[in-house]
């Protein structure tokens, strides 16, 4: 008989175990290997067989067309469409599937440089695309398009979303977009060379010698530096006793930028709070700093989104009176999301609403002191009130 020493026999009972171990994994590796199966975690086998029952039909459909379609096919093509689709279901005009050109133009358009005629536009009541302002000596301005004009064809297409016709009116500096428009019952047709448009956001000027007058366009990367530069310009001004700030005909843009010019004219207080599809809010407030400079917020049924967030945040904390008509209602955010290979989506994600909870879109925000402004009436009667407010 051969004795081991206790310690000496655990460790070879140990290699024992190790090596039968090894054994057995190794054979059952080599098996799997041979009959093609893979080994998955179990997470990921619940995943895959998730995918597999939601998307098994539609890889069969496409196999199929792509197979025994009679003419060529594109895969890509193909794809795109049907990325679009899965959005488009939503139903929600704000949301879409952008691909690589699209998301390249969005970004742009988002940061205020861009190629383009230099022009801003809005979807009217009766569902038209209406251009709503036309920056001084850009593209459009010198081919002759006017505020009012109506939208009908881009390159001769016809377009439905707001979104899909800014796509189609940017491009490469140089290049020529074909604008078919409606002025009056008369059509018309011009070819408009693109050009760089790093559209400026903020314009200040005075009404007579009192009072301070600063319009904002649009919410863009820098418009908060503008208007608190153009601000702080009234506020050292002895002469101004008060600023009109127009945002009328302002479709919105980046929401911060009207969270800082909010938080530029109000005292410490909520300006704002989102809330997104799970119930989670979240609130934007303002330091104790704030002008002294009594102010008043022109708005109109084309006021939109950012435009709104600044306008409800007066009106809710008593910063200043509203003059003009209801806005637009558009009281939700979206989101972008890049993908890897240049693409976006941008996706309706939260509501806001105002400092006092009330619900905007759908709704809009009516003014503290209502003035139409007729189409045919040169003197603005909208911004007559407003500086009978500051007198």
């Amino acid at each position: 008989m051969i004795k081991i020493k206790k310690r000496q026999f655990a460790a070879v009972i140990l290699c024992t175990v190790l090596v039968t171990l090894l054994l057995t994994a190794g054979g059952f590796y080599l098996l799997t290997s041979a009959a093609g199966v893979k080994l998955v975690q179990g997470k990921d086998y619940n995943m895959l067989t998730d995918m597999s029952q939601k998307y098994s039909k539609l890889y069969t459909l496409q196999n199929t067309i792509n197979d025994k379609f009679l003419w060529e096919t594109d895969e890509r093509e193909q794809m795109e469409v049907m990325y679009k689709a899965l959005v488009d279901s939503l139903g929600d005009k704000y949301s879409s599937y952008m691909n690589e050109e699209e998301t390249e133009k969005w970004n742009r358009y988002v940061t205020g440089v861009f190629s383009g005629i230099g022009i801003t536009f809005t979807e009217n009541e009766k569902g038209q695309m209406e251009i709503s302002s036309v920056i001084k000596e850009g593209p459009a301005d010198i081919s002759g398009i006017k505020a009012g004009d109506i939208i009908r064809k881009v390159d001769g297409k016809s377009y439905s979303t707001l979104d899909e016709v800014s796509t189609a009116i940017q491009g490469e500096e140089g290049t020529v977009v074909k604008l078919t428009y409606l002025r009056g019952k008369k059509e018309k047709t011009v070819s408009i060379v693109r050009g760089v448009v790093e559209e400026r956001s903020v314009y200040a000027g005075t009404v007579g010698d009192s009072y301070g007058y600063i319009r904002i366009t649009g919410f863009e990367k820098s418009t908060a530096e503008q208007f608190k530069r153009e601000l702080s310009a009234f506020e050292n001004n002895k002469k101004i006793k008060g600023v009109v700030i127009d945002i009328r005909d302002n479709l919105g843009g980046i929401m911060e930028q009207s969270i800082e010019i909010a938080d530029a004219l109000l005292p410490e207080c909520t300006i704002v709070h989102t809330e997104d599809s799970k119930g989670k809010k979240e609130y934007y407030n303002s330091d104790e700093s704030c002008t002294k400079l009594k102010y008043v917020l022109l708005i109109n049924e084309n006021s939109a989104s950012a435009s709104e967030i600044l306008a409800a945040a007066v009106k809710d904390n008593e910063g200043g009176k509203l003059v003009g008509m209801t806005t637009y209602g558009k009281g939700i955010i979206q989101n972008s999301m890049m993908f890897s290979d240049s693409t976006s989506l941008k996706l309706t994600t939260m509501q806001y609403l105002s400092p006092k909870n009330h619900k905007i879109h759908g709704i809009g925000i009516k003014p503290d002191y209502k003035v139409k402004q007729p189409k045919n009436e040169k003197e603005d009667m909208q911004l007559k009130k407003a500086i009978s407010l500051l007198s």
